[in-house]
Formats: C-alpha cells, structure tokens, sequence
C-alpha cells in the first residue's frame, strides 16, 4: 500500500516526536486502541478527531466527541472543524500535530558548526589557562606588595570552583531543555570571555591612569562591558535552548543596552553630594605612560591649603 502522508506530533519546542505513516483516509486521532493514531494524553477524548484530505497540500480536520475540541495557530479560539495546510500546526489537548505529504520539500540540509573545538579538552585547557593569566596578570598589576603569595593562589583557589559551578549550571539547564549537557563547551565560553573581561579591565585601569578622565573609563565600561557580558549569554543560551539566534541577538540587545542606558543615566543624574565613593584612579603605572598634565607641586600645595581651611570652616 502506499505511503500518502505524515503525521506528526511536536514537542513544546516545535521538534517532531513522533511520525505516523499515513495510507488512507481519512485517519481518526484518540485515546482509544480503535483509533489509526493514539495518544496518551489525558487531554484528549477516546475519539477525538478525524483528518481527511479536501485537496493537494490541504487537511480538514473534524472534531469527534470532544469536550476540548481543537486550536490551530492561524486560528483563534476553539474550532470544531478547521481546514489546515502542511505549514499549519493543529492543537488537541497538549499535542501538537502536523501533516506533512510526501512530496513536501523540506529545507536545504545546513552546515555543521564551524566551531567544534569548544567540545574539546584543548579547548578547556586553553580556556583555563586565559582565564587564570588574565585574572595572574590583574592581581600582578594591583597588588600590594606584602601580599605577594596571595598573588598566585587568589586567581587558582576561587577561578576554578566558581568555573564549575557555572558551566555546570548552564549545563544542568541543557540538559533538562534538549537532552545535552555539553559542560566542556559552556566552561570554554566561560573562561574565554570572562578572561577577555578582565584584559580589557586591566586596559581600562591605564586608560584611566594615562588620562586621568573618568567620563572617558565610564563610557568605555558601559561599553564594552555589556558587550562582552551580552555574548557570554547569548553563546550560553544558544547552547541549551533552541530559540532562534536572530530573536536571542535582538533580545539581548534591547535588554544590555537597556540596561547600561539605566546605569549611565543614574551614573549621570546622581550629585556628587549622594555618592558613597570618591571618584579617583586606583592604577598606578610609570610616568612614562602619562597623556595627562598633572598639577604642579606648589598648585596641589595651594589646593590642599585651600580644602583644610574648608574643612576647619
């Protein structure tokens, strides 16, 4: 006998879960054994629906005896008959089903990731060793001199657990989502754009230094730094969702700019009175790298005589 169509049912993904071989019509859908198709959703009556073909590329569906009825997701509301289209997507109970002929062209086949390296060991021992160089390279230049041994343990003791504990997390999160963990991947991610993270801090601090314009440091953090934290999510997400990469690249957007816009605004609109920090550079590099002029000795003298006599006052 020959195969006429597909029935198919969905996940909540929109992935197939099940197919169902289609030789005549029409085919009745429920609970009950007597059906050509049956689905274990309590959802659905023991006869719930009946799928005939009205013409090529075209499917009516009619409700049986249900209580529930049916949706499609052209439609709205409950129907009791609809007429649907191998594009279209028809609800019964918690299922979701699609028809699909024979001759239905499907998508072109797609390329594999260019980027399989990221479930490699190399790959994580190159992430681990940018992440712990990074954060070696901004204790070296910050540090206090009598805290010399802390300079090799602080990057190795907290890095490494908190690393786990992160990748594990959005590994946990895949997982449950689509059946992969894929922990080498995300601790990759991780440790690569949080090592970039504190380069380009440690970049930022000498900018500060050599400049002494802390307008210049915040427009580059809220910069940069959304930018960074933005594709360390979206490279997360990707991996243990299957939204669509143009929606999560429009939505992260929207929302780090949204929110670095926020923080600049309040940044902004705060007196200097309301703050709780005194604003100053905490880097401290050679004179040779300054591209500001600084005060003289006796206008910083004259400056300092100038703010006792206020603060006696």
């Amino acid at each position: 006998m020959e195969r006429l169509a597909w029935i198919e049912t969905l996940d909540r993904h929109g992935d197939v879960a099940t197919r169902h071989p289609v030789y005549e019509w029409p085919v009745k859908v429920g609970r009950a054994y007597t059906n050509d198709i049956v689905l274990d959703d309590p959802y659905i009556a023991a006869s719930h629906l009946e799928i005939s073909q009205t013409d090529k590329g075209r499917y009516q569906l009619k409700r049986l005896d249900s209580i529930n009825g049916l949706t499609v997701n052209t439609l709205r509301g409950k129907q009791i008959d609809a007429i649907i289209s191998a594009n279209n997507v028809a609800r019964i109970g918690q299922t979701q089903l699609r028809i699909r002929p024979i001759d239905y062209l499907v998508p072109a086949e797609k390329l594999l990731p260019g980027i399989p390296w990221l479930r490699g060991w190399p790959a994580f021992f190159i992430g681990v060793t940018v992440l712990l160089s990074s954060h070696l390279l901004h204790q070296w230049l910050n540090y206090d001199r009598a805290e010399v041994y802390e300079i090799l343990l602080s990057p190795i003791l907290p890095d490494i657990p908190l690393l786990l504990l992160w990748a594990g997390f959005w590994a946990l999160i895949g997982r449950v989502q689509s059946g992969c963990a894929n922990i080498i991947a995300h601790a990759v991610i991780a440790s690569l754009l949080i090592g970039l993270l504190m380069l380009i801090s440690c970049a930022i601090d000498y900018v500060d230094f050599a400049f002494n314009q802390n307008q210049i440091i915040n427009m580059l953090l809220y910069m940069t730094f959304p930018l960074i934290l933005g594709t360390l999510f979206y490279r997360h997400i990707i991996l243990v969702s299957r939204i669509s990469r143009r929606r999560l690249r429009i939505t992260l957007t929207a929302l780090f700019i949204g929110l670095g816009s926020v923080a600049f605004t309040i940044e902004v609109l705060t007196p200097e009175s309301d703050r709780s920090y005194m604003s100053f550079s905490r880097t401290i590099g050679p004179p040779s790298m300054l591209r500001a002029q600084g005060k003289s000795t006796d206008e910083f003298i004259s400056g300092a005589s100038v703010l006792k006599s206020r603060v006696s006052e």
